[in-house]
């Protein structure tokens, strides 16, 4: 799987995300041990091709610098473009614990973005250093780097639009923090589908004529998708296997809640039914307002 596909799985799960906080549901347990342990086979594989850089390095052989450079630029490419599904997975699992009161997937998703970004610093450094590289190469994934930045803080505020504390994630608080009221602003517009897909399109177009045509990791990039695509559970999806909108969430979540009401009043001894003691207390409360 190719890093461009890695990118536009970050911007469906994060156009999606919304829906996954707002249902207050946990995240399979399947799925936080796929991510655990696909996240940590591709990181390692990261780490030997760094510690390959530095072993060239102190070897002081030029011939051996530039070699590293030419086999591994396309690794390196793919730790700065990954960096968009680990963040957005990384806020999606603080939000979704917060929400439900519980402490199971941020810590694994945290871990992971940490060390994600160890391997991102290890990547600027390597650049800064340039011995080996050329300056055509240098200079490409430094825009690569700036680029993926911008985007971050983009999917970032999709989230942060629902659940501001998830702007941390973000790399410039200031800019993920102003796409972020741009969401709330266009929550209920009818146009709001179609500008998203135009910027899934955009992004996945800007990051494919910036890094190499063909992937490097290409199965340790699959099976983090893959174990990233079990965060989004069944019922997710509609009859037909596409994704529902968080309006068709919130509208089945009213019907769950009036269905339930329903029920509660049907039972032998209605006095006992939770929902019906809430209703006549917040009943009480209003009567007593208007006939004091």
């Amino acid at each position: 799987m190719h890093v461009v596909q890695l990118a536009e799985l970050a911007a469906v799960i994060a156009h999606h995300g919304p829906a996954l906080l707002y249902r207050h549901s946990s995240i399979p347990p399947e799925a936080i041990n796929s991510y655990w342990k696909a996240s940590r086979v591709r990181l390692e594989l990261w780490h030997q091709t760094l510690a390959r850089f530095n072993r060239a390095k102190n070897s002081g052989n030029h011939y051996r610098m530039r070699c590293w450079w030419q086999d591994h630029t396309g690794v390196l490419e793919e730790i700065l473009a990954s960096e968009l599904l680990t963040r957005v997975v990384a806020a999606i699992a603080e939000g979704s614990d917060r929400a439900g009161g519980r402490d199971e997937f941020s810590p694994i998703a945290q871990a992971i973005y940490l060390s994600h970004l160890e391997a991102r610093n290890r990547v600027q450094a390597a650049i800064l250093d340039r011995r080996g590289c050329t300056v055509s190469d240098a200079v490409r994934l430094n825009r690569l780097r700036c680029m993926i930045e911008r985007w971050i803080d983009v999917l970032i505020g999709q989230l942060a639009g629902y659940d501001s504390a998830l702007v941390r994630y973000g790399i410039d608080v200031e800019r993920t923090a102003s796409y972020a009221k741009d969401v709330e602003l266009m929550a209920s517009a009818p146009t709001r589908e179609t500008i998203t897909w135009l910027t899934r399109a955009s992004m996945t177009d800007a990051i494919r004529q910036k890094v190499a045509k063909n992937a490097s990791l290409p199965q340790a990039n699959r099976d983090v998708a893959d174990s990233a695509l079990l965060i989004l559970r069944p019922d997710m999806f509609d009859s037909v296997g596409a994704l529902k909108s968080l309006w068709m969430h919130r509208i089945e979540n009213d019907s769950d809640r009036t269905d339930y009401m329903i029920t509660e009043y049907l039972r032998p001894d209605v006095d006992e039914s939770p929902t019906a003691s809430a209703f006549d207390m917040i009943h009480a409360a209003a009567l007593a307002q208007w006939f004091r």
